[in-house]
């Protein structure tokens, strides 16, 4: 199975709530919608400097593809894209320090922007390009990404900060180069604008000793010989969204769970596929040759109930995986026999539609409880998007449970009662357990999609069992606001204290155009909150309980488009690598975002 398929809660919405933006700001505008046109119009709506930055970009999607063909770099093609007094220095550092490396990757750095290029001759154009293609197989990357990520505009000029991404074969094995170019322009009325000069600002080089990639995708090999893979799961949701009735709970969101355990007791792990409503879900049973056999049938949870997050557990301490799933009519709870078969026992009103689910003994009495963060309110369960007002600090989302086991699958809701209900409509896309400051109970995470995260502290009295969760977030540094899609720990520094990383979404054209004065013009303080919306993934550094934010000086920021984010040692060296799952639309595209 493809290592990121299972990682991803692979969901939509927020494309689509972008391309319906100008009409929902239109409604809270109390505008026409034939005028929301008009504000999703650059020229018309005064932004220059989108119309600036659209005109640049066309410019650099040539250099792109001049950096990927397989012919040489001609004079004419590149004079297109310069001034005729173009120059800089080279854009890969001469100069580079090796900040990791193992028996198969090895990554460099520049030194600064300065000190690895002062002595190093300016150049022409197609010198340039013929340097950054020449370090690959073939004479070319493979792959070409250049996205403007700022924007300075002046009278006849401007410049742009563009991130640049190249990936190739080499004779070595793979070379990625990841740079930060701050690009110089003239400005021409009636011409597409001409790049004077560039120079490079961050450079990164990850170089794998390998024939291949690092991962192979083995989908084929795992499930090719079923005839469900083929006629199934090779199709998109929006395909399947196309043929099935959105009267059972089909949709393009893609917003369906994946858990992973051993529900036979035979040593190996087994997945569960969560799938949209009018599509089975699959159970695969894992062989001893690596495939897999779907057995959702034979273990009677192969039901056609649109099916949000999905969790094995042992609710009942008998030593097998139970399995609850977050349908559109209510938790369903399913008991197994031990030998991968289960039973329903019920299924409740309480966490319908629910996409983060979580367990953990958290008042310590020797089973597991369970918490569900619930996105979509009731209105608009079953919808594409969600209507999230205001976007940046929503609260009418769908409300969170958290039930107490007591015992024979019987749970109560205690939300309120140990004060979870504070901040509990916050479209809760994620939610992890994690004892963050080390008194010896469970605390929990909760990451939010349009607003704030939350971190409840468990003021658990360990006589008595007794307590309440009070939430701590903006107290101990922890709130981060991003737009946020998973959240994962791990004591990265070893400090005997856990760590926290939760994927956002990345938006290169949101970090050019929140910098601009423009954007809330008059209002900093909203404009630096808007910021944060766009800026990526974060790292939460904890020290004794108090966490400070250490994405940019980690590099773990630029995720994309983020989804999952689990921790996992890739390279077996004992510290925790982060793998990050991202992109959205992609349909039949192989490169979307």
């Amino acid at each position: 199975m493809d290592v990121l398929s299972w990682m991803r809660p692979a969901s939509y919405f927020i494309f689509i709530t972008i391309l319906i933006a100008p009409v929902l700001i239109a409604q809270q505008l109390a505008l026409p919608p034939t005028r929301a046109v008009l504000i999703d119009d650059p020229v018309r709506d005064g932004w220059s400097t989108e119309v600036i930055s659209q005109a640049a970009g066309k410019q650099l999607k040539q250099l792109g593809a001049l950096l990927t063909q397989p012919e040489p770099v001609s004079p004419d093609a590149a004079a297109t894209l310069v001034t005729a007094d173009f120059h800089c220095k080279p854009l890969q550092p001469a100069q580079l320090e090796t900040v990791f490396q193992d028996g198969t990757v090895t990554v460099r750095r520049m030194l600064s922007p300065t000190s690895t290029v002062d002595d190093d001759p300016e150049t022409d154009i197609v010198s340039v390009l013929g340097a950054l293609r020449g370090r690959y197989s073939g004479g070319a990357s493979e792959r070409a990404e250049l996205k403007i990520v700022g924007i300075v505009v002046l009278p006849t000029s401007f410049e742009t900060t563009v991130l640049v991404s190249l990936f190739g074969r080499t004779d070595a094995g793979n070379l990625e180069e990841n740079s930060t170019w701050r690009c110089a322009w003239v400005r021409r009325d009636s011409e597409a604008p001409r790049l004077k000069t560039i120079a490079v600002e961050a450079y990164e080089q990850v170089a794998v000793t390998l024939a291949g990639p690092l991962f192979a995708d083995c989908s084929e090999a795992v499930m090719g010989h079923n005839a469900w893979y083929r006629e199934h799961l090779l199709y998109s949701t929006v395909y399947w969204a196309q043929r099935l009735e959105t009267a059972q709970g089909s949709s393009i969101d893609g917003h369906n769970g994946i858990a992973i355990d051993d529900v036979d007791g035979d040593g190996l792990d087994d997945v569960y596929i969560a799938q949209t409503g009018g599509l089975p879900n699959r159970l695969l049973r894992r062989n001893a040759d690596g495939t897999v056999t779907d057995i959702a049938a034979s273990a009677g949870v192969d039901w056609l109930d649109s099916t949000r997050g999905v969790l094995f557990g042992d609710f009942d301490n008998d030593g097998d995986a139970d399995l609850v799933c977050g349908t559109d009519d209510g938790l369903q709870f399913n008991e197994n026999d031990g030998n991968g078969h289960f039973t329903l026992l019920g299924t409740t009103e309480m966490g319908k539609s629910a996409h983060a689910l979580a367990a953990a003994d958290y008042d310590n009495d020797g089973d597991l409880d369970l918490f569900a963060g619930i996105y979509f309110p009731l209105h608009d369960r079953g919808t594409v998007i969600a209507y999230a007002v205001p976007y940046f600090n929503a609260t009418n989302g769908g409300t969170n449970v958290l039930l107490r086991n007591d015992g024979d699958f019987q749970f109560s809701d205690v939300t309120k009662l140990l004060g979870l209900d504070e901040g509990s409509t916050r479209y809760a896309f994620a939610a992890s357990w994690e004892d963050y400051d080390n008194d010896g109970d469970q605390d929990l995470y909760v990451a939010n999609d349009f607003g704030p995260n939350l971190l409840y502290r468990n003021d658990l009295d360990k006589d008595s069992g007794e307590g309440r969760f009070v939430e701590v977030a903006p107290a101990v540094g922890a709130e981060d606001r991003g737009f946020s899609m998973s959240a994962a720990w791990s004591d990265v520094d070893n400090n005997g204290w856990m760590d926290l990383y939760i994927a956002n979404m990345y938006s290169a054209a949101g970090n050019r155009i929140v910098t601009q004065e423009k954007f809330f013009e008059g209002d900093p303080a909203m404009r630096e909150y808007m910021q944060y919306l766009a800026r990526g993934n974060t790292l939460l550094q904890n020290d004794h309980g108090a966490f400070t934010d250490v994405s940019d000086e980690a590099g773990v920021m630029m995720g994309r488009w983020g989804w999952g984010s689990p921790f996992c040692d890739i390279n077996n060296d004992s510290w925790d690598d982060l793998l990050v799952g991202n992109g959205n639309l992609t349909n039949k595209r192989e490169h979307d975002l």
